[in-house]
């Protein structure tokens, strides 16, 4: 269990505390994001990857407005999460929805073409993967619930492809960080 304001906490890029930000450890890993999505000569470290063409992160809530106006969390953390990266690909991201719109960001996604990565917060990604998955579940389970201690994993769906009726879903543990699972999200 974690308490509020108790270490570790967030910061800022500029190293200032701040609950809603990355901690130090989530900068690091921030940072390391390219080696997965936009290896040196394209050697990729796991076959599912590719480099994405569009970059999603959920809008942080801007501050001073009530929840009851904006049920979008206030975390930057899904945006900082994937800045370096946006950057190192000169990707804008995408930050038309925040928490709570889970459904209309899965519509628009399905909507496009190419390799798109979504950062989001933890305990709402299943829900985007059901939205995404739809009517066609994949063979494989897809969990139940994100663990709140997991930042160090991808997963990954592939859609159906012509005369198959079912969603690919792959997981693949990012070993990144000293520390990182090598294990999937039961």
């Amino acid at each position: 269990m974690t308490i509020k304001n108790q270490p570790p906490f967030g910061v800022t890029q500029d190293g200032e505390q701040d609950w809603e930000s990355l901690t130090v450890r989530g900068w690091l890993r921030a940072a390391g994001l390219g080696r997965l999505f936009n290896p040196t000569g394209n050697q990729f470290p796991n076959d599912a990857l590719d480099r994405p063409v569009s970059i999603y992160a959920s809008a942080p809530r801007h501050p001073g407005v009530a929840l009851e106006q904006d049920e979008a969390s206030k975390s930057k953390r899904p945006l900082q999460t994937i800045t370096p990266l946006a950057q190192e690909l000169t990707i804008a991201p995408i930050l038309n929805f925040g928490k709570g719109q889970e459904a209309a960001l899965a519509k628009q996604v399905l909507a496009q073409s190419g390799v798109i990565l979504i950062s989001w917060q933890h305990e709402a990604i299943v829900e985007i993967a059901r939205y995404l998955v739809a009517s066609h579940e994949p063979k494989a389970t897809i969990p139940a619930k994100w663990p709140n201690d997991r930042f160090d994993i991808v997963w990954i769906f592939d859609p159906p492809v012509k005369n198959k009726s079912r969603w690919k879903f792959t997981q693949v543990p990012q070993r990144l960080l000293p520390g990182d699972a090598n294990t999937v999200i039961e």
